[in-house]
C-alpha cells in the first residue's frame, strides 16, 4: 500500500532558541513548511538548514492567516501542524502507521504541556493536529486557531479520530511566557475577537485564562462565569472551563460555591478525575475531611484522556492528598500506605517522600530506617534523585542521614553541596561545613556564590564570633562590603553611637542572614543580627515562630506589640499564641484588631470565629450548670462543639512539619507554664 505523505507546518517569529529541537523531532517528513511572521533572529536560516521551505508573511494579528498561508503551499496528502516550542515525541514512523489504513479526515494527538521544572508539573490534553490536505479546510480565529470546525462542517465529527501520537509542549513554562510576553499578546487578540463576538464562549473562557496567568483572579472568574452561561453543553472545552473556574474560585476561598458547582457538574462528567480532586479540596477546606477523602479516592478511579488532566491527579496527587488527610485525622498507618502508593507511581514526588517520613517518625520509626526505605524507593543515580531524596530527609530533620547519603562526587552540584553543608550546620559541625564549602567554592551562579559566603560567615560567627581577615579577602567584591560592615558590628571595632545598619542594602543582607541563621538553628548569630535594627527584631521574632520556637518568639512579639511596630503576620501569631493558651477573649481582640486594620486573610477570620465559639461554649456550660431544663441549651452546645470541630479541621492554624514540628513539640511541653 502507498505510504502516506506527511507535511509539517510551523509558524515562527524569533524562535531560534526552540526551533532546532522541534525540527530535529520531525526529520524525515516529506515536506516542512515554516511560515515566518517577522523574525529578527536566525529562525529562517535554521529552518532552511533542516530542509524547510520558508514562507515570509507580515504578522496581521491572526494565527489563522499564517496557518492558511502554509496550506496554500502544501503538496502532501496529510498536514501535521506544530508550534516551534513543541516536539513530536512519538516519531514520524508512528504517525505513518496511524495513517496507513484509515478513512478518517483528521486525528487528535496527546499534548504533554510542561508547566515547571519538576516531572509532576505537567498538564495533558487532546488537540486536533493532523488532517487531510486538499479538502478545502480552513483555520478560523485570530488566536487558538481551529481547523476542527471546518472539518465538522464538511464531514461531521465522526470522521475525527483519536490517536496515540504524543507531542511535548514547552510554551507554558513561566520563563517562556514572560520572555515572549504571551499574556499581553493574547489579551490583545482576544479583545479583538470579543469586540466582534462579545458572547463567544470560547474567547470569553480564554480571556479568563489570560487574566488568570496575569494574576487577576477576580477578572478571570468574571470572564469564565460569563463563558459558562454561553457555553453549549456539548462544547468540548466545557469540562475544562468547569475545572479552571473551580481552581480560580478555590484560590479566592469561595469553597462552598465550588462544592455546589462541582457536585452539579460531576453528574455530567463523573469520570473527570480533576473535578473529583477539586471537590476533595473544597471539602477539605471546609473541614469535611471524611467526605474529602472519599472524593480524592473517586479521582483515582478514572483515567480518561478525553479531558484536560493534570498529570498524576488520578494517581500520586490524589493518593498524597488522601494520605495528608489521614495524617490530620490521626490515621497514621493508613497515611503511610497511601503515601507509599503515591511513591509507587512517582518515586521522586517530594510531598509524598516527606509525608511518609513524617508519618513514620510519628510511628516511632528511626531516621536511619526511613533513609534506608527512601534509598530502596528512589534508588538514586542522578543528582536530581539525590536532590529530592535529601530534601525530604532534611525537611524531617534527618540531618545525619543526609550527610551519610550524599556521595562526595555529587558535591559539585550546588543543590547537594548546600544540602550537605546545611545538614552539617544543623548538627553543629560548623568547622566541617565551612571546610566543605571552601573546598567547592568555584560555583558560578551569583545567587549560589552569595549563599555560599553567607553560610560560611554563619559558620564562622557561630564558631568564633567574627570573620577573620583571611576569609574577608576571599569574599567576592559584590558582597564583601556588607559582610565586612556586619562583621565589624559584632566586634569592638564599632563603638560609636551611630547605628551600623542604616544602609538599605546592608539591612537587606542582615535580614537574609537572619532568615538563614534561624532556619539553621544558629540563634546566636541570628540574635546578634537582630539587635542591629528594630525592624530586624520583628523579622527575627517571626522567623523564630516559623521555626517552632514559639515561647522564645512570644516574648519578642508581645514587646513589639507594645511598641506598636507589629504587622499583620505578627498579629496573627500573637492571636494564635493566646488562642493556644485558652485566652479566647484576648485572642479575639487581637484577631479583630487585625481584621479592622485590613487583614483579609481567611485564617484570621477563622481564628476570631473560633474564639467567639469557645467563649459561647463556656457561657453555655455555665448556664447548663444553673438551669433545670437544659435540653435546648445542650443542643446549642452540641452545635457549637461541632462548628469548633469543623473549623479546627480547616487548617487555619500554623502547621509545623519536619524538624520544626520536633522543635514545636518540645516547646509545647512547656506551654502550660509560660504565660503570654
Amino acid at each position: 500500500m502507498r505510504e502516506r505523505q506527511i507535511g509539517i507546518h510551523i509558524i515562527v517569529k524569533d524562535e531560534a532558541e526552540w526551533l532546532p529541537q522541534c525540527l530535529e523531532s520531525i526529520q524525515g517528513a516529506d515536506e516542512i513548511i515554516v511560515v515566518d511572521t517577522g523574525s529578527t533572529d536566525d529562525s529562517p536560516i535554521l529552518a532552511e538548514s533542516y530542509g524547510a521551505k520558508v514562507v515570509n508573511m507580515l504578522w496581521q494579528d491572526s494565527f489563522s492567516d499564517p496557518r492558511n498561508e502554509a496550506l496554500r503551499h502544501a503538496n502532501t496528502e496529510w498536514i501535521f501542524y506544530l508550534d516551534a516550542d513543541e516536539c513530536l515525541v512519538s516519531g514520524l514512523d508512528a504517525v505513518r502507521d496511524v495513517l496507513q489504513t484509515t478513512n478518517a479526515e483528521a486525528f487528535t494527538v496527546l499534548i504533554d504541556n510542561k508547566l515547571g521544572p519538576h516531572p509532576e508539573d505537567r498538564l495533558k490534553h487532546r488537540a486536533l493536529r493532523i488532517f487531510r490536505n486538499g479538502r478545502g479546510y480552513q483555520f478560523r480565529g485570530r488566536i487558538h486557531e481551529d481547523i476542527g470546525q471546518s472539518i465538522v462542517d464538511k464531514c461531521g465529527s465522526s470522521f475525527i479520530k483519536d490517536s496515540t501520537i504524543q507531542i511535548d509542549h514547552y510554551g507554558y513554562l513561566p520563563q517562556i511566557l514572560n520572555k515572549k510576553n504571551k499574556v499581553v499578546r493574547n489579551e490583545k487578540l482576544l479583545k479583538k475577537e470579543l469586540a466582534e463576538k462579545p458572547n463567544h464562549p470560547f474567547y470569553l473562557y480564554n480571556m479568563g485564562i489570560t487574566y488568570c496567568q496575569a494574576g487577576h483572579l477576580e477578572e478571570a472568574k468574571a470572564y469564565m462565569q460569563k463563558a459558562l452561561i454561553h457555553t453549549p453543553d456539548v462544547a468540548p472545552f466545557r469540562p475544562t472551563l468547569i475545572r479552571d473556574l473551580s481552581k480560580i474560585m478555590l484560590e479566592l476561598q469561595e469553597v462552598q460555591q465550588v462544592e455546589t458547582l462541582l457536585r452539579k457538574e460531576l453528574l455530567t462528567y463523573p469520570d473527570y478525575s480533576d473535578l473529583s480532586y477539586l471537590l476533595g479540596e473544597s471539602l477539605g477546606m471546609q473541614g469535611l475531611l471524611e467526605a474529602s477523602l472519599e472524593s480524592y479516592h473517586r479521582a483515582t478511579e478514572h483515567n480518561n484522556d478525553r479531558y484536560v488532566m493534570e498529570v498524576g491527579i488520578n494517581s500520586y496527587h490524589a493518593f498524597n492528598k488522601m494520605a495528608e488527610t489521614a495524617v490530620f485525622l490521626g490515621h497514621l498507618e493508613d497515611a503511610a500506605r497511601w503515601f507509599h502508593r503515591a511513591l509507587q507511581v512517582h518515586n521522586t514526588y517530594v510531598p509524598a517522600l516527606q509525608g511518609i517520613a513524617e508519618a513514620f517518625q510519628q510511628l516511632n520509626v528511626s531516621d536511619k530506617e526511613i533513609s534506608i526505605l527512601f534509598q530502596d524507593i528512589v534508588r538514586p543515580q542522578s543528582s536530581d534523585d539525590y536532590a529530592v531524596l535529601t530534601e525530604a530527609l532534611y525537611n524531617v530533620g534527618a540531618f545525619r542521614e543526609v550527610v551519610d547519603l550524599i556521595p562526595e562526587t555529587q558535591l559539585t552540584d550546588p543543590r547537594l553541596l548546600f544540602r550537605y553543608a546545611t545538614a552539617l550546620i544543623q548538627n553543629g559541625n560548623y568547622a566541617d561545613a565551612d571546610q566543605i564549602l571552601s573546598r567547592y567554592a568555584n560555583i558560578s551562579e551569583t545567587d549560589d556564590i552569595e549563599r555560599l559566603f553567607f553560610l560560611r560567615s554563619i559558620c564562622q560567627w557561630q564558631l568564633v564570633g567574627y570573620l577573620n581577615e583571611k576569609f574577608l579577602v576571599e569574599i567576592p567584591d559584590f558582597i564583601r562590603g556588607p559582610l565586612s560592615d556586619l562583621n565589624r558590628s559584632f566586634t569592638n571595632e564599632t563603638k560609636s553611637t551611630e547605628e551600623p545598619v542604616k544602609d538599605q542594602r546592608l539591612s537587606e543582607y542582615a535580614q537574609k542572614l537572619i532568615r538563614e541563621s534561624v532556619s539553621l538553628q544558629c540563634l546566636d548569630t541570628a540574635n546578634r543580627l537582630a539587635v542591629l535594627n528594630p525592624d530586624n527584631l520583628l523579622l527575627y521574632a517571626k522567623e523564630l515562630y516559623h521555626l517552632g520556637k514559639t515561647l522564645q518568639s512570644a516574648d519578642l512579639l508581645l514587646d513589639i506589640l507594645h511598641q506598636n511596630r507589629y504587622d499583620k503576620e505578627a498579629m496573627f501569631m500573637i492571636g494564635e499564641l493566646l488562642f493556644d493558651k485558652g485566652h479566647y477573649m484576648q485572642a479575639a481582640e487581637i484577631f479583630e484588631t487585625s481584621i479592622n486594620n485590613g487583614d483579609e486573610n481567611p485564617r484570621t477570620r477563622t481564628g476570631a470565629a473560633l474564639c467567639y465559639l469557645h467563649l459561647a461554649a463556656v457561657n453555655l456550660k455555665e448556664a447548663i450548670s444553673r438551669e433545670s431544663d437544659v435540653q435546648t441549651l445542650s443542643n446549642d452546645l452540641k452545635n457549637i462543639d461541632e462548628s469548633i470541630r469543623l473549623l479546627n479541621r480547616t487548617l487555619w492554624h500554623t502547621k509545623w512539619v519536619g524538624y520544626r514540628r520536633r522543635i514545636r513539640d518540645e516547646e509545647t511541653s512547656h506551654l502550660l507554664v509560660h504565660d503570654c
